[in-house]
């Protein structure tokens, strides 16, 4: 029998979140400050077969990564990429990020950081991903997830335009809310947040390239004033 106080529904947690204080960031540069001088596994680094061209432009994250980094090593299941990683030069092997069986037989040290840049949007199990991650970190390690921002201001605009701006290969949108609790479901919590504006349209026709440019150059004073607009996040969490 139920008692009058089982019988009461159980108390929802509020659906309207009131956000953090958070830095607008340049992505590149904060990676570049976070990795400094530490041992880092960086994950999803072929980032879909555009190391060359990236190379050529000198905006290949991994190349960054390893500038500043004691000790990088890549990981990607693009095992032609992770070859190329291999004639160029660089730490590379192949995994699936979702698989931590997979991660497992790597037999890595544990990182100081694992980093994930631009990747979760990408994942069919993002709360495999997070179990797996575990096992790449050394103690009181962090992971450091960049990713577009679900919030973005970008987002309303190209909505009310009709239109919806996103990566093909992406199957999920993120906020600080929804990273919040899919970290915490996996034994994470958030250390540190900030947001980044998208760097310049490298590729394309120009007219495009052009007025994007213009319009973050025009938005920048509103996402120095609220952050939580800008195009992607940047999350440093670890383990509780």
């Amino acid at each position: 029998m139920l008692t009058a106080m089982s019988a009461q529904p159980a108390l929802r947690a509020p659906s309207v979140h009131r956000l953090p204080r958070a830095r607008l960031v340049d992505r590149t540069e904060e990676l570049r400050r976070i990795v400094r001088g530490r041992t880092v596994v960086d994950l999803g680094f072929v980032d879909e077969g555009q190391i060359t061209p990236k190379r050529a432009r000198s905006t290949w994250l991994h190349e960054t990564i390893r500038a500043e980094a004691r000790a990088v090593v890549g990981v990607d299941a693009d095992a032609e990429g992770v070859e190329e990683a291999r004639q160029l030069g660089f730490d590379a092997r192949v995994a699936d990020v979702e698989d931590p069986v997979s991660l497992a037989a790597l037999g890595l040290e544990g990182a100081e950081v694992v980093v994930a840049g631009e990747l979760i949007e990408h994942l069919d199990q993002p709360g495999a991903f997070l179990e797996g991650v575990k096992l790449l970190l050394a103690e009181n390690g962090v992971l450091v997830l960049t990713t577009p921002n679900g919030h973005a201001l970008t987002n309303v605009l190209g909505g009310i335009a009709g239109r919806e701006l996103v990566n093909p290969d992406h199957v999920a949108w993120f906020s600080w809310r929804t990273l919040v609790t899919l970290l915490g479901r996996h034994g994470w919590q958030l250390d540190s947040l900030a947001y980044y504006t998208f760097p310049k349209v490298e590729g394309g026709a120009r007219a495009p390239r052009v007025l994007f440019s213009l319009y973050q150059a025009a938005l920048r004073p509103v996402f120095r004033l609220r952050p939580n607009l800008a195009d992607g996040i940047v999350a440093v969490a670890r383990l509780v």
